[in-house]
């Protein structure tokens, strides 16, 4: 028989992840189920290893104040889920997306992994790669994806 008792719901806070967290509420609440809410912190620069953020020290406490403001979004939607009667968890990593989803559904041994997808085609899509694609290809368990709707 099929479980999911554990479901995984990744966010970037964006429109498109919102409406596959709303998939995962529901199917959640339908199945009593926990769920995982996780957010992947990927930082927006990139740096040769040998060069310290701590010389900028404003671009530093910018991205610190930043992830904090991630971390605050992550927690309050958590709370509100609770509050509407859900068995929730907040994790809250850094690193690339695709490669700490799978690992996280691997350490939390979920059933299913729930995420959106901008549906990028063409130039966009190679330039910017798809994390559904890269989840779905390396996923220990089914990987739900909601495609967001167009505006």
């Amino acid at each position: 028989m099929i479980t999911m008792e554990h479901l995984l719901a990744a966010t970037d806070f964006s429109a498109c992840s919102k409406e596959a967290v709303d998939y995962a509420i529901h199917l959640g609440q339908k199945m009593k189920g926990r769920l995982t809410l996780l957010h992947v912190f990927e930082s927006p620069f990139f740096y040769p290893a040998e060069i310290s953020m701590g010389a900028y020290p404003e671009v530093y406490q910018w991205l610190q104040d930043f992830k904090q403001e991630e971390l605050k979004k992550l927690n309050a939607l958590a709370e509100q889920l609770r509050k509407e009667g859900l068995s929730v968890e907040s994790l809250f990593k850094e690193g690339v997306p695709s490669i700490e989803i799978v690992r996280t559904a691997k350490e939390i041994n979920a059933d299913l992994i729930v995420l959106g997808t901008h549906g990028r085609r063409g130039l966009s899509h190679v330039v910017m790669g798809s994390v559904a694609e890269r989840v779905s290809r390396e996923a220990p368990c089914p990987v739900f994806i909601v495609r967001g709707k167009k505006t």
